[in-house]
């Protein structure tokens, strides 16, 4: 591949066109900001058809200064299908980046003319720019990286993960990114990333949203349009598979794998968030033991066979999320509107896997193989909900919070209302706590809080907790469920919720009263309307497993 990328170049197929900074360096470095923006605009001037893209209201630098850099290509159709493609959100993952520099030339050369007619893209090749410009050969030693540049940071200069970021929306990379969700308003998102561990024989390994709560019809198409694009593969001799990990983590000859399992399906991944909005969403993970330019190759390879289906389907796709609309909002004229707060693994096929038992270096480095064993194993790559719990009408937010907590709704496009507008025949709603559980450690700086209890129209107030009145009711912010957001809306302001606000700690102060904290206890910063609970207490079941990706 490296004499195919370094034979292309000399051979002129490029001549009058920029280059990569991997194809002009003969593969020693991976771009930086500035390079990639250089690069951008080299297209733009000879093709102008390439422009500059900015949603609207959106940050345009991280907290470094770092700039926030997309391109949109508008498809020639007058009805050409809107699809982002990010890439860079782990820096040290950064094959995404330079293929989506390489695909948006040959769209501009005229070599995929049905993808140039039938999709309107924006592309944003370093989301992570703070990373993407902290290069470093000694980041990520165990895959064959550009010998002179290394690669970046896996997260921003906050030491934030934003692939963990979607819900809480801390980083300005991530209200950038809801603006554009917003703003652009894509049906399908990409995410491209690169692999960190099990040792399996595929080219690459792919994911459609797994989201927890998310319209099951929806996401059984997501799921058909990554096995059809598998299948195309094959035939075109790229292996792949659904992304995963081995069970064990980590297996050996005494404990071989016994299963093959995806990640999680929370919300705050960024192949899952799109789920909520009713939007398609893909996951791309080149393998990480293949040379670098390899999985350069593999990924362009692979997000241009997703371009093409999408392309093909672009009229089904529509009908898709349109249908998905339609059954969110007929499902408030049907009685209680049922989400789960939790979800478990479940089994959705047997496959075929090779396991590779490594050889490597001191770095880590896979420099062979003492063999393969050729395996039949259950794959775990999807989710059931449970814990399932009537979602109320609405959500009451004390005024107390506004001033954080109404920016971050907004940022993510959920309607709301002065408290003053609400239904007043429904019930008004305390949350009676049954549980709670704080991690013992930070996670992405937060010692998080996941609540467990039930709507009731009683109240127990503990002694001298401040009591609320009319005028507070009137000041909160009401936030309705029977909303084109309302799935987001739940899972963003539900207590139980392990992935809202409350998880988050946007109420910590609140809720979380330690040493030195002796006042009269302030009152519980969420109401809801709507029917009580039938039952007190919620029991969750063991967490998914955590994201490797």
């Amino acid at each position: 591949m490296r004499r195919l990328l370094l034979g292309l170049a000399a051979t002129g197929l490029f001549a009058g066109w920029p280059q990569t900074t991997p194809e002009r360096t003969e593969l020693r470095r991976t771009s930086t900001v500035a390079e990639v923006r250089a690069f951008m605009a080299a297209l733009t001037k000879l093709n102008p058809a390439l422009v500059p893209y900015q949603p609207k209201g959106a940050p345009r630098a991280t907290e470094t200064g770092k700039p926030l850099l997309a391109w949109r290509l508008k498809g020639t159709d007058h009805n050409a299908l809107r699809v982002y493609v990010n890439a860079n959100i782990h820096a040290g993952e950064v094959e995404g980046k330079e293929a989506m520099q390489q695909v948006l030339r040959e769209l501009l050369q005229g070599r995929h003319p049905a993808l140039r007619r039938g999709l309107d893209l924006v592309v944003m090749p370093a989301y992570n720019a703070d990373g993407t410009d902290a290069l470093d050969p000694a980041i990520r030693p165990w895959q064959p990286n550009p010998t002179e540049s290394g690669v970046g940071r896996r997260e921003n200069a906050r030491g934030l993960d934003l692939n963990r970021d979607l819900m809480k929306a801390a980083a300005p990379n991530t209200r950038w990114l809801l603006a554009m969700l917003g703003d652009f308003d894509p049906a399908v998102v990409l995410d491209l990333h690169t692999t960190n561990g099990s040792t399996h024989g595929f080219h690459l390994t792919h994911g459609p949203a797994v989201t927890l709560g998310a319209d099951e019809g929806l996401l059984a198409f997501n799921r058909r349009m990554l096995v059809e694009v598998r299948e195309r593969l094959k035939v075109e001799g790229m292996p792949t598979y659904d992304y995963g990990n081995f069970i064990p983590y980590k297996p050996t000859a005494e404990h071989p794998p016994t299963a093959w399992e995806t990640y999680d399906a929370h919300p705050r991944l960024l192949t899952n968030y799109p789920a909520l909005r009713n939007r398609l969403a893909v996951l791309s993970e080149s393998y990480v033991y293949r040379s670098w330019p390899d999985r350069i190759s593999d990924t362009r390879h692979f997000v241009l066979a997703c371009l093409g289906w999408m392309a093909e389907h672009k009229d089904e796709i529509r009908t898709q999320i349109r249908q998905a609309d339609q059954r969110w909002s007929d499902s408030w004229t049907h009685g209680p509107v049922s989400m789960p707060l939790s979800a478990k693994l479940k089994e959705v096929e047997r496959a075929a896997f090779d396991w590779v038992d490594p050889i490597r270096d001191e770095q880590g480095h896979l420099i062979g193989e003492k063999g393969r064993t050729h395996l039949e194993l259950p794959s775990f790559v999807g989710f059931q909900g449970q814990d399932f719990v009537a979602a109320p009408a609405g959500y009451l937010i004390d005024p107390a919070y506004l001033p954080m907590v109404l920016p971050l709704l907004q940022a993510h496009g959920v309607k709301v209302q002065m408290g003053s507008s609400r239904p007043r025949q429904l019930p008004l709603l305390q949350f009676q706590e049954s549980g709670r559980k704080v991690s013992p450690s930070a996670y992405q700086g937060i010692f998080t809080l996941e609540l467990q209890g039930a709507w009731t129209t009683e109240s127990t107030p503990k002694k001298l907790q401040q009591p609320g009145n009319a005028a507070d009711l009137d000041r909160a912010i009401y936030v309705p469920l029977d909303q084109p957001l309302g799935r987001l809306a739940f899972y963003l302001l539900d207590p139980r919720s392990t992935d809202g606000l409350v998880f988050w700690g946007a109420f910590h102060s609140a809720l979380l009263r330690g040493d030195g904290m002796w006042g009269e206890p302030p009152r519980f910063p969420i109401l809801a309307l709507g029917q009580p609970d039938p039952a007190p207490v919620i029991t969750h079941s063991a967490p998914a497993p955590k994201a490797q990706e």
